[in-house]
């Protein structure tokens, strides 16, 4: 006689089957981190839009930089919402967790207001220029942005003829000029940590992409990961 366990232990055993289909589970974890890096942004966005409008109510002045930061971190939303299917995604644990604990880790850097320094302008230039890469990077890369490693299509145009990751680069830039705005020891231990885990994180994808025969001869053709000349 059945008991009222038994349906219970039928759909937990049709999921066992199911996260068995490489297929399956691969479309699954595609949608969480699609979920995931939606919610994330869409939080930062909408605090960093608020911030600015009452800024302007406010009668203060809104810094360039912070409508590029706002239109790049929009952009890779709608970017996210729109990409195309992985061909390979990532399943390995440490993957996953390098590339959510890298993208997370730049949040926790904090403005410090304090006297300015003689290098302000140099600073200012490199975080205008940070996101002006950045910004060209997504937007070249377009439907294939995504956080994991994966492989959703080789891109090797615009920026990347340059670098094999000019995001990462625009990145470095923007984070370097805020540094120096904000030159405090938690900063100094946030962008530590976070590059710690960001290079990890680069060789994490190349391990992937380099599956991919255009990929490895993209690599013979841009020596540079991330700096030209020096990584």
């Amino acid at each position: 006689m059945p008991t009222m366990n038994e349906p219970t232990f039928a759909c937990s055993d049709a999921w066992k089957q199911w996260w068995k289909e490489p297929a399956l589970r691969a479309k699954i974890l595609d949608t969480t981190e699609k979920i995931v890096i939606v919610l994330l942004f869409s939080s930062f966005v909408v605090a960093m839009g608020s911030s600015m409008l009452t800024s302007l109510y406010l009668g203060r002045s809104v810094f360039i930089g912070e409508l590029m930061l706002l239109a790049t971190e929009s952009i890779m939303v709608v970017m996210v919402l729109i990409r195309r299917n992985a061909n390979n995604l990532s399943m390995r644990p440490v993957d996953w967790g390098l590339a959510f604990s890298a993208t997370c880790m730049s949040l926790l850097a904090r403005p410090h207001d304090g006297p300015g320094h003689a290098w302000d302008s140099i600073a200012v230039l490199l975080t205008m220029t940070g996101l002006g890469t950045q910004l060209y990077a997504k937007l070249t890369l377009g439907r294939r942005f995504g956080i994991v490693a994966a492989n959703r299509g080789i891109c090797v145009v615009g920026p990347y003829r340059f670098v094999r990751h000019p995001i990462y680069c625009g990145y470095v830039m923007l984070h370097l000029g805020f540094f120096l705005l904000n030159p405090t020891l938690w900063n100094f231990a946030v962008f530590a940590i976070l590059y710690s885990l960001k290079i990890p994180r680069i060789l994490a994808e190349e391990r992937l992409l380099g599956q991919d025969a255009n990929y490895k001869s993209y690599m013979d053709r841009v020596r540079f990961r991330l700096i030209p000349g020096l990584f």
